[in-house]
């Protein structure tokens, strides 16, 4: 069983298997600044595809990847 939950400040996955203890994750931001928000959605995405993505390597011929990046419209500062 994976359950996602909204925090006020992250995410919190409670996860468990038959005959196992609840493991609880917690993806959280600080200063809710919008590369933190970025960074905890993606360890959160990271945290689920470990426990019940499929099985792949770096040798296979597809493979499901999770990165953060600027979006289309967004203005690069020239700094």
């Amino acid at each position: 069983m994976i359950k996602i939950e909204r925090a006020m400040n992250g995410w919190i996955i409670r996860h468990k298997e038959e005959d196992e203890p609840l493991d609880l994750h917690v993806f959280s931001t600080c200063d809710h600044s919008e590369r933190e928000t970025a960074e905890a959605f993606a360890d959160m995405l990271w945290k689920i595809k470990e426990l019940i993505g499929p099985l792949e390597s770096r040798y296979s011929a597809h493979r499901v990847m999770i990165h953060i990046e600027p979006g289309d419209k967004h203005d690069i500062d020239p700094d």
